[in-house]
């Protein structure tokens, strides 16, 4: 298993285009991990798990082979990130669709930031909650971390 995985990977790489800069490492639960490429120094097998490791050697993300079902790769922009209602690492997001509050639970000590769909970075906050009152009704992206949430704002 080891072996076919490093060798998708290895003919991805290959032939991943100028525009992608990230990689889109798709779970068997049906969640995404978004990495950077550039912030990518070696993927490595531990055990039976998967690592991405910095150019530093700490670890930027580990996934047991087991759940990698395919690893892509897409260009930044925040509309092409990879959206999944419940990302991974528990990080859930309530109420969908927000009148005044979002809540984030299991995003502790991360970055929240909420795009638009044009890719337009709108607020950038820190904790468990970010203040949605002064958006127009419509659809955002909500990153956390590498993950991104798809909310509505109502």
């Amino acid at each position: 298993m080891k072996k076919w995985l490093f060798l998708c990977l290895a003919a991805l790489a290959v032939s991943v285009q100028a525009t992608a800069t990230n990689l889109v490492l798709s779970r068997s639960s049906g969640t995404q991990l978004l990495q950077d490429i550039a912030a990518i120094g070696k993927v490595v097998f531990v055990g039976d798990n998967l690592q991405l490791l910095a150019h530093d050697g700490t670890v930027l993300a580990q996934e047991p082979i087991a759940e990698v079902q395919q690893i892509t790769f897409a260009e930044t922009s925040p509309e092409s990130f990879p959206v999944v209602e419940e990302a991974a690492n528990g990080i859930i997001i309530y109420p969908n669709p927000a009148q005044d509050r979002l809540v984030v639970q299991g995003a502790e000590g991360q970055t929240l930031r909420v795009y638009d769909l044009q890719g337009r970075l709108l607020k950038q906050t820190e904790g468990t909650e970010v203040q949605v009152e002064d958006l127009a009704d419509g659809t955002y992206l909500l990153q956390v971390g590498t993950q991104v949430v798809r909310f509505t704002k109502k």
